[in-house]
């Protein structure tokens, strides 16, 4: 399967729907072939990326867009999409009250938080993305990864997370954040 129709078939499954919104918006600026080289890219390739779960990447994703604050769209696109994959809605709020409480903001998510919460895994990938997205907070962000690895998640999973937010809290702030980790994760020979 080529990028583009691995992307697509994800991003529908994510979605819930045949023809995903985010296509009719590039199509409309006459940038259809853009969006598709989008999808291919970010959900064909890197959402299939090992070293990170699908719904440790949705909740990294959650965490990040929180953070930015000015993304409601997306964040309710991607809650839903935590959802649609096996995701419960107290993980999804307890992942936007963690980025919240880094962001120093309040996200408004109704409705009730039934479900397990989150493992202490999960809460420091949101951690780490809420600071790669604030950019600012290389400290923290240092702390979250040494915490990340002391409640059992491994290198590739820190680096899949930081690798995953380029495309969402961007590559800039990515690129600071994977400098930050070599003191945490070790540099490779």
């Amino acid at each position: 399967m080529d990028s583009y129709a691995q992307g697509l078939h994800l991003i529908q499954r994510l979605g819930g729907v045949e023809r995903p919104a985010v296509l009719d918006l590039f199509e409309s600026l006459d940038e259809a072939e853009f969006g598709e080289a989008c999808i291919g890219f970010i959900y064909g390739d890197v959402y299939h990326r090992p070293g990170l779960e699908l719904r440790e990447r949705q909740l990294a994703t959650i965490g990040a867009l929180t953070a930015l604050g000015y993304a409601s769209t997306q964040l309710q696109f991607h809650a839903q999409a935590a959802l649609n994959i096996g995701c419960s809605r107290r993980q999804i709020t307890e992942a936007i009250e963690i980025a919240d409480s880094i962001a120093g903001s309040t996200t408004d998510f109704a409705g009730p938080a039934e479900g397990d919460g989150l493992s202490a895994k999960e809460r420091e990938i949101v951690a780490i993305a809420a600071c790669v997205a604030i950019g600012r907070m290389i400290p923290r962000l240092v702390g979250h990864l040494r915490a990340l690895l002391q409640a059992g998640g491994t290198r590739k999973e820190a680096i899949e997370t930081l690798l995953h937010l380029a495309f969402y809290a961007g590559f800039p702030a990515a690129l600071n954040a994977m400098a930050a980790a070599r003191d945490v994760l070790g540099v490779k020979d």
